[in-house]
């Protein structure tokens, strides 16, 4: 086109028309575009925002700090992305500050790419595919959980991880351990597999290659917000969707093998159940919405369970047992409550957790002081709506800072003191979970795990504390503070004296 232009025009006179046309198109559209009244927020930089201050510190401090000076509703940019931050899930006049029918979840390209376009549970758009595939997920825990398989497992990872922790001499780190006996009780529930020591290819296969992507991930990724950076990805972007690559082929073959041994009379693991609900559903809903439920979308979502339920559980496991060591008073009346229910034999079951009332009221608080992922996930807007009388137009992302709501002294008090009295009731059992309580979020997105969740912290534990007690190493400090950076929230690595008690 250019070049038939320039036969009828002099070149110079046809760039000057292109450049005048791209002046005035710009001018157009900023002056007839829609206007917003967004809330306010920290200024940024052209282009990339307010990008290079919330990384490499922890993201949700930098957003608790700038809402003391901006509010509870405010806005910051991450590139080209325009984010509204919530403080809480409620306006000052008591309100929600959010509807879920107006939010659909926020995929970040990264996630977008290593679930092969958002075929996971979690990152997907809600939807008649979404409700229909977590529908399938959600029959295939409860069948699977029925019954004592949930208790087996974890009593299994508790006496493998406790007799290994028993042979170390003096202080050592408990963290390996703990992600030791978290992924038996992952890869176990979902396969049917458990690994006996840390040199296990088993436990290098999934928790190494973890701990890799977790590292690799923390910071989030530029290609997220700046787009032109996706057409020549970062080292960092390539060697996470490789990792990813290679656990969902793991995963794959998992699902492969099951497959092929499947009886129906015989539920053996999680991807067994997750078989037997898709039969049932593919029998009885409609075959098109079926169709689009592939063996791609149930190993994404086995890589969803599997990711998130070992990451998030043993760093909270991670910060409780830091909190113990820290707290001995606490410490010890845990002790008292577990001595009475559990033997030291460490054949947990499910139901032993309706009577461990202030071992469940501590996990709780630690959740509320040191939430793994205190801002979630981010969601986006299905259409223009308003949020503490601002605007927010379709499409932007939504942030909600839960550590902040876990913070917000209107909704705690001594909000900084440790005290799992909070979540007793008058007779010492556990009262309704308050409102302002959300480190699984809440809503039809609320964690898909934390039915197995829940319990399975309790009683790892519970167990724990019933063969061991826990200090800091002699000579050592270390303190409740994270030590970590980007989205996730972690202590960092401590090293403790575990004093075997039976």
């Amino acid at each position: 086109m250019l070049e038939c232009l320039t036969q009828l025009w002099p070149q110079s006179v046809v760039i000057q028309a292109l450049v005048v046309g791209s002046v005035v198109g710009v001018i157009a559209y900023n002056l007839f575009k829609k206007r917003y009244n967004l809330p306010p927020g920290p200024k940024g930089w052209p282009l990339i925002g307010n990008l290079l201050e919330v990384r490499g510190g922890l993201l949700f401090r930098k957003l608790s700090d700038w809402s003391k000076t901006y509010g509870p509703v405010m806005t910051i940019q991450l590139g080209t992305l325009t984010a509204i931050v919530l403080k809480s899930n409620r306006c000052c006049n008591g309100s929600p500050h959010y509807k879920a029918s107006r939010l659909r979840r926020k995929t970040p390209n990264i996630l977008r790419t290593i679930t092969e376009g958002g075929k996971d549970i979690a990152q997907a758009s809600y939807g008649p595919r979404w409700k229909l595939h977590r529908k399938i997920a959600s029959k295939a825990l409860r069948q699977y959980l029925m019954g004592d398989n949930l208790s087996l497992k974890v009593s299994q990872s508790l006496n493998i991880s406790t007799k290994l922790m028993r042979k170390e001499q003096g202080a050592f780190d408990p963290f390996p351990y703990l992600s030791l006996a978290i992924s038996n009780m992952m890869t176990g529930t979902l396969f049917n597999r458990i690994s006996y020591d840390l040199d296990s290819e088993y436990y290098k296969m999934y928790v190494v290659s973890l701990d890799n992507f977790a590292k690799d991930f923390a910071e989030g990724f530029l290609e997220d917000s700046i787009p032109p950076l996706r057409l020549c990805p970062t080292p960092r972007f390539r060697r996470v969707v490789r990792i990813a690559s290679k656990v969902s082929d793991a995963i794959r073959q998992e699902i492969a093998t099951h497959r092929n041994t499947f009886n129906k009379d015989e539920i053996r693991d999680i991807t067994d159940a997750l078989i037997q609900a898709q039969q049932e559903a593919e029998e009885g809903d409609d075959p098109v919405l079926m169709s689009q439920i592939t063996n791609t979308h149930m190993a994404m979502t086995i890589f969803d369970l599997f990711s998130a339920g070992i990451d998030t559980t043993r760093n909270t496991l991670h910060w409780c047992l830091l909190a113990m060591a820290l707290h001995p008073d606490i410490q010890k009346k845990v002790q008292e409550e577990v001595d009475s229910v559990i033997g030291p034999d460490l054949n947990v079951h499910v139901s032993d957790r309706e009577n461990l009332p202030y071992t469940d009221a501590v996990i709780h608080e630690v959740m509320r002081l040191r939430s793994v992922v205190p801002t979630g996930v981010p969601h986006s807007t299905l259409c223009d709506t308003t949020v503490g009388g601002y605007d927010v137009p379709k499409g932007t992302m939504v942030i909600i800072n839960h550590d902040a709501l876990h913070f917000d002294p209107d909704q705690w008090e001594d909000v900084n003191t440790l005290k799992p009295e909070r979540f007793l009731d008058s007779d010492g059992k556990m009262g309704p979970k308050p409102e302002s309580w959300l480190p699984f979020s809440a809503g039809r997105r609320v964690c898909l795990g934390e039915t197995v969740a829940k319990p399975e912290l309790n009683l790892f534990l519970a167990g724990i504390l019933r063969v061991f007690s826990i200090s800091l190493a002699p000579g050592t400090q270390h303190d409740f503070e994270p030590q970590s950076k980007g989205i996730v929230n972690s202590p960092g690595r401590y090293k403790v004296v575990m004093e075997w008690r039976v």
